[in-house]
């Protein structure tokens, strides 16, 4: 008799933890908008890459593909956001590409600065801004420039910018 009711009890829990993970999921997946956006250059962006309004991930990239028959803008992006919360993007907003640091991975920017439109919806298409990606070649020389301001402020020498201020070099009889 107590395996029936330790059965019972059993399923009725289970159930239970079913219904309430059920209630969760579809609770966080409510907010669930997704978006295209097309780009001259993709940026070696990847699925999976996180999609970040004001610093704050709401999302991610669904896919990237190339569609040669958009010219002027190749890289179909689709990024499904997924905030916790209730988020209205307005529709003239602007998605950019962005990198986390010199070689950090590539992610999706939204900008709302200066927006004014409706929220956007399901099926929405961004309009991107062009992002200038640094090369090599530009890394090596803002790298030089960085390194011979700090070897210029270090020497003494004075760019204009950082001028150094000279030690107190006068010196006080010593008492004897």
């Amino acid at each position: 008799m107590n395996w029936r009711l330790f059965r019972v009890v059993g399923l009725i829990g289970f159930a239970l933890a079913a219904l309430i993970a059920l209630l969760l999921v579809r609770k966080t997946s409510a907010h669930k908008t997704v978006v295209r956006a097309y780009f001259s250059d993709a940026m070696n962006l990847r699925a999976g890459a996180p999609v970040r309004l004001a610093g704050v991930e709401i999302g991610s990239v669904e896919s990237v593909r190339a569609r040669p028959e958009q010219k002027d803008a190749p890289a179909e992006v689709v990024l499904v956001l997924t905030p916790s919360y209730e988020l209205k993007i307005p529709n003239d907003s602007t998605a950019s590409l962005a990198s986390a640091g010199i070689l950090g991975p590539t992610y999706v920017e939204i900008d709302v600065t200066s927006t004014s439109g409706p929220p956007i919806g399901a099926a929405a298409v961004l309009r991107t801004t062009a992002t200038h990606q640094l090369n090599a070649q530009e890394a090596l020389e803002k790298l030089q420039e960085i390194l011979r301001r700090k070897c210029d402020c270090d020497s003494g020498k004075s760019d204009g910018a950082n001028t150094p201020v000279p030690k107190n070099t006068s010196k006080k009889p010593s008492k004897q």
